[in-house]
């Protein structure tokens, strides 16, 4: 089962996503006094989004560590070098462009690289949103630490106009709008409190746009 996460590069920076020139026309600034500001709020906002969504709006590359395999106990098509039965895959729940590598910790702590023929990916993933690798071949040395098997992907999206990719790969405007809306609110809100206002969600707001695309945990 999947246990954590942790992002080792970035392709592309928030600002890729929403240029400050996207955020000043939302805002409706057309000085430079608070560039800089405007800037930062585009970069928590592109984070806020990608918490909320469960993945990173920003192209990079992430490691998934696991515990165990998922999935029922196989008696057919069992891993190889197995002595009782167990699922035969990992999945990661996220939005992945493409696998790296697999790999699993053997039990002098070392990160070991699966061979090729160990380990196939889904041939037909679940949308972008979960890619399924399954495995032939059990290692014959493990560690007794938490983190077994380690997949490193690429994931998140490609900015506007990149060219010679999938086209649903591409930013979508609806998330786009959505961090827009956290930078215009964070802009006119600059305390932790409001004080002597009345304020209401606006109908098919920030969850409305995200949701289509949030990460939907599948068992």
């Amino acid at each position: 089962m999947f246990k954590s996460r942790r992002y080792t590069t970035f392709a592309n920076v928030a600002t890729d996503y929403i240029s400050l020139a996207d955020a000043k026309q939302h805002l409706r600034v057309t000085a430079s006094d608070d560039d800089s500001y405007i800037t930062g709020l585009i970069s928590m906002a592109v984070d806020t989004c990608s918490n909320y969504l469960g993945y990173s709006i920003k192209k990079g590359t992430a490691k998934y560590g696991f515990d165990s395999f998922t999935g029922s106990p196989a008696l057919i098509n069992p891993v190889n070098g197995l002595d009782i039965p167990s699922g035969n895959y990992l999945r990661v729940n996220s939005r992945v462009l493409a696998v790296n590598s697999v790999s699993y910790v053997n039990s002098s702590q070392a990160v070991t690289a699966f061979a090729g023929s160990d380990w196939i990916v889904a041939p037909d993933p679940m949308g972008n949103y979960s890619r399924n690798i399954f495995i032939n071949t059990a290692p014959n040395s493990i560690t007794d630490d938490t983190i077994k098997y380690i997949i490193e992907v690429s994931e998140g999206f490609n900015p506007v106009g990149t060219s010679a990719v999938d086209p649903d790969t591409i930013f979508p405007m609806a998330i786009k709008h959505a961090a827009l809306l956290l930078v215009g609110q964070y802009y006119d809100n600059r305390n932790a409190i409001v004080v002597g206002t009345i304020q209401a969600k606006i109908s098919l707001g920030f969850e409305y746009l995200l949701d289509p695309y949030k990460i939907q945990i599948i068992l």
